[in-house]
């Protein structure tokens, strides 16, 4: 299934194709059904991997267990396409799903404004209260450093969700800070701890014991790689990538799908009941699911000797369990509303704080566990498409230092070929150690001369067994 770089561009359409008829909109709950009909089918994985970031930050309460680690749902996605292909689409179905979130922000920031407005009045008024820290979630990703790690610290533990339909707004924007920007996203999928210090007493200064934020992107693969340029830091693992298909020569009537208001209508119903879910839950059909995922792929990984592929897997699988749990949460949602009404819902998970997991629990069907599948291989699909090439070269690397498991690996100015060699020796062992510390670019002719040099140097000398022994 995962073919190198050169055949995954060949297959590109087809790959497509296969993962968006797997992923059929009978099988997905509301809210995420109404999405796809939106975009159409043929943007189906792109707009779920697009709204999960969504439905994660407003089900910011429910933490899953994956592999014996309990984390919120915490996801980073995406949408590459060229210009023209149906990404644009995808903002509105990301505004139906944010609406309520984003009329509560604009409260906050209104309130914001009257203070600097008051502040420009009644300037070093001694009556004046202070600066406001109000918890707005739905940030710009128009903003520096110090304004998002301000603004992340206040939302109240809860998650922040930010989405741009222009990647290149970060390449540009955060082009001096690209670093801080791939910390702040590494850190916030993890849930791990973020901290800013400054000297000055009227400098931001922020400790956040567990950062959640959600981020959505959609760009161009040109941008994509602007965003992206470090693939050895493991933020390139971190984000779920998501392609839309060639619409070069489709027909007008393949673009003709709109958001209506039904549409838009049942989405919000889905994302008001989404935030009342708290607490932590253990799917082990899912859980099981992912295992089983991951020891296919660690099987053909092996066969192959896939590295990229093997390494890949790991955060995969923990992505995909996390969507899937998005799209459960969802269909729990849709359960409530079809038996009790929105307003009953509501009152139901008020009432009932564990009633969302025991109905959590029960999605575990057949066809949300095939979802699971769908979801994983296509994101080692697109990881691989769009970063294999380039993840083999960082860790080939000559500047990169990594680490080899069992010995001990020397790095930098000395670690030479010579050093790296036994005592006793082959021509191929002199090779495949070339290899290794110059890349693939080495020649025959370039071992043989090194080894004529070695030998007119003193430092080592040929053996009766066709191999080389070491003086030095």
């Amino acid at each position: 299934m995962y073919q190198n770089e050169k055949t995954q561009r060949d297959l590109d359409g087809e790959l497509l194709s296969a993962a968006n008829c797997k992923l059929s909109t009978e099988n997905l709950p509301q809210g995420v059904k109404d999405s796809i009909e939106a975009v159409g089918p043929q943007l189906a994985m792109p707009v779920v991997t697009a709204i999960c970031p969504c439905i994660g930050a407003l089900a910011t309460g429910v933490r899953l267990d994956v592999h014996g680690q309990k984390k919120g749902l915490n996801l980073i996605a995406y949408i590459a396409g060229d210009y023209a292909s149906g990404k644009g689409q995808i903002d509105s179905v990301v505004d139906a799903w944010m609406s309520e979130l984003a009329a509560q922000d604009k409260v906050y920031l209104e309130q914001e404004d009257e203070w600097k407005r008051m502040k420009r009045a009644f300037k070093n008024s001694p009556g004046l209260p202070d600066e406001p820290k109000l918890p707005v979630r739905f940030l710009t990703l128009n903003n520096t450093v110090v304004n998002l790690a301000e603004r992340l610290a206040n939302t109240q533990g809860k998650h922040a969700f930010s989405f741009t339909s222009e990647a290149d707004l970060v390449a540009q924007k955060w082009k001096s800070a690209m670093s801080d920007f791939s910390v702040m996203l590494r850190q916030s999928y993890d849930g791990s701890k973020f901290e800013r210090e400054a000297r000055s007493a009227d400098a931001v200064n922020v400790h956040i014991p567990h950062l959640l934020w959600n981020v959505t992107m959609c760009g161009t693969p040109d941008a994509l790689y602007r965003v992206v340029s470090n693939y050895t830091n493991g933020f390139q693992s971190r984000i779920a990538v998501a392609r839309t298909p060639d619409n070069t020569f489709a027909p007008l009537k393949d673009c003709l799908c709109v958001l209506t208001p039904l549409q838009e209508e049942r989405i919000r119903q889905v994302a008001h009941l989404l935030p009342l879910m708290q607490g932590e839950v253990v799917l082990p059909r899912l859980e099981e699911k992912g295992c089983q995922w991951l020891e296919r792929v660690r099987i053909e990984t092996m066969k192959n000797d896939d590295r990229t592929m093997a390494r890949q897997r790991m955060r995969a699988c923990v992505t995909a369990q996390r969507m899937t749990c998005c799209l459960m949460l969802c269909k729990v949602c849709e359960g409530l509303i079809q038996t009790y009404g929105l307003d009953g819902a509501e009152t139901q998970l008020k009432q009932q704080s564990d009633l969302w997991k025991e109905l959590l629990i029960e999605t575990q069907t057949l066809q949300m566990l095939e979802t699971f599948d769908t979801i994983a291989d296509s994101l080692m699909e697109n990881a691989l498409y769009y970063f294999r090439e380039r993840i083999e070269n960082a860790f080939n690397s000559r500047e990169y230092t990594g680490c080899s498991y069992g010995m001990r690996v020397k790095t930098g100015k000395n670690d030479s070929i010579f050093e790296r060699l036994d005592m006793q020796f082959t021509y191929d062992q002199a090779m495949h150690q070339s290899i290794a510390v110059k890349g693939a670019r080495v020649t025959q002719n370039s071992v043989h001369q090194m080894l004529k040099n070695w030998r007119k140097q003193g430092l080592v000398v040929k053996t009766e067994e066709a191999g080389y022994r070491k003086l030095q």
